[in-house]
């Protein structure tokens, strides 16, 4: 790949090629544009008389992306060398890239990023560009901001991306080729975008802000969020017969091409199966997070119909009483829930961790839930791996529509969580059943919402990951009730509420 770097003061001069970006000036609108949800666009004096600002009040620092919401190149050429340009202002210290991206549907090909660290509040252009591997891939033209502190914003005009002309188009040996087919008003966004801001878009972060975070909540950030991906690959449907709720042989076929199916509970049984899972029963565990919930295994909390797992949460009429020691709630807990690990049964080093659920987080009747599928170390130690986690809602924002995907070095800020918040591509996690995946490889673990890849994490991103993660680690599903991210239920919170499973799988090479 071809980069070229820096803050630069000259004119533009990217070469013949005509720009390929819709509403590149921003100059009358903000047409063709978005932010991660959460983030702030809206239209600022810029150097031509118009300019689009990114900013962000979420949270003390945030990395946050302005990001053509309809690809500026639908279909690159291989070989072919795209050239992209932004000016960008804004306060002197801040760190500011421009970023392309090569999706081939949803597969992150590859992506240059290139930018600096603002010297003042002036104008100041970045340049990046980048040589495209597949023929008929999409670019996705990013402009990152690293890091963003609270209250602050940066400015964007004048975005160009230029495509070689036939002439100068070459194929990867060299040898000369067709241009790439591309419009101003390029492809949907849904198939590249959905995946590359989940994806790739949190690698904008800055290995040198792993700056410690604070230890109070075990879940306390986001990074950059992914659209809805309304031409993503449809998820398979629910079998109408299920596999016996049994390990699968060693050897089994997964159905996933160069993993094999090791592990499964499909949940065919009229109980959860003892020999599978260890469940908390008069558990005070999240307490540390400062949960609400006795932990019971009984049917109001936990049972199994017609081929699915209900974890359930529950406001009691009268306090449950959940262990002799509960000095947080001497007098008995208000809510109960359920909690169940693989820890003592069965463990893995490395492998596709699935799970296909329905979510408790339908917008304003599921404020303080907490669902969520994790891996923790057997030995205990370094390491969390969030293939999924989401939150419930008092009806306000977007939050209802995403799902949090996150990794952990520990609790003690060693290393900062490296977070991404997605927006599930195919619908609302509540509205219906949706497969997480996290593919956990040497060096390497990728997630995936409906087989769409949402966020990588690598050595490259991650100096730490090998460090964390080369161990065997256990799984923990469960529906947890308040703490210090979620918050508490409110009187608008519906209870019973249900976490509801169809099935649990782990795959090996």
């Amino acid at each position: 790949m071809l980069g070229t770097t820096g803050v630069v003061g000259a004119s533009s001069l990217l070469g013949e090629g005509a720009n390929v970006v819709l509403n590149s000036s921003l100059d009358d609108s903000l047409a063709g544009w978005g932010v991660n949800p959460g983030a702030h666009l809206e239209r600022v004096a810029g150097r031509h008389g118009g300019g689009g600002r990114i900013s962000q009040t979420q949270r003390d620092h945030w990395t946050i992306a302005l990001n053509d919401s309809r690809n500026s190149v639908s279909s690159a050429a291989a070989g072919s060398t795209y050239r992209a340009e932004a000016w960008v202002r804004g306060r002197a210290g801040q760190r500011v890239s421009l970023r392309l991206m090569e999706y081939r549907g949803s597969t992150l090909k590859g992506q240059q990023s290139d930018g600096a660290t603002l010297p003042d509040g002036d104008w100041h252009r970045l340049t990046v560009a980048y040589r495209a591997r597949e023929s008929g891939s999409s670019l996705d033209l990013n402009v990152v901001a690293h890091d963003l502190p609270r209250g602050q914003g940066v400015d964007v005009d004048d975005v160009r991306l230029t495509a070689p002309s036939p002439s100068t188009a070459t194929s990867p040996d060299g040898s000369a080729g067709p241009s790439s087919p591309t419009s101003p008003t390029g492809a949907s966004n849904g198939t590249s975008n959905g995946a590359s801001n989940g994806a790739a878009s949190s690698q904008a972060s800055d290995s040198a802000a792993d700056t410690a975070s604070g230890a109070g909540s075990r879940r306390s950030e986001a990074a950059v969020t992914a659209p809805p991906n309304p031409t993503a690959p449809a998820r398979p449907s629910a079998s109408p017969s299920r596999a016996p709720s049994s390990a699968a042989p060693a050897g089994q076929a997964a159905g996933r091409s160069g993993w094999r199916l090791v592990w499964a509970d499909e949940f065919s049984g009229s109980g959860v199966d003892p020999s599978r899972w260890k469940v908390e029963d008069h558990s005070t565990y999240g307490d540390g997070n400062n949960e609400l919930a006795c932990l019971m295994n009984r049917p109001e909390n936990l049972s199994v119909s017609s081929g699915v797992l209900h974890l359930i949460a529950r406001e009691e009429s009268t306090p449950i009483t959940c262990n002799s020691s509960d000095s947080r709630f001497p007098n008995g807990r208000r809510y109960t829930s359920a909690h169940l690990t693989t820890k003592g049964k069965a463990e893995w080093t490395y492998g596709r961790f699935e799970v296909r659920a329905k979510l408790p987080t339908a917008a304003g009747t599921t404020k303080g839930l907490w669902p969520a599928f994790w891996l923790r170390p057997t030995a205990g130690g370094t390491g969390e791996l969030d293939v999924l986690e989401a939150i419930g809602t008092d009806g306000s924002g977007s939050e209802h529509t995403k799902v949090h995907q996150t990794i952990w070095y520990d609790y003690s800020g060693t290393h900062r969580q490296q977070p991404a918040t997605v927006t599930v591509p195919n619908g609302l996690p509540s509205a219906g059943f949706h497969t997480y995946a996290a593919e956990w490889e040497p060096g390497e673990i990728r997630w995936y919402i409906d087989d769409v890849l949402t966020y990588t994490r690598n050595r490259s991103t991650t100096p730490w990951i090998d460090e964390a993660f080369a161990k065997p680690f256990y799984l923990r599903l469960n529906l947890a009730i308040g703490g210090g991210w979620p918050g508490a239920p409110t009187g608008a919170t519906e209870f019973p509420a249900s976490y509801d499973v169809d099935h649990v799988r782990v795959y090996q090479r």
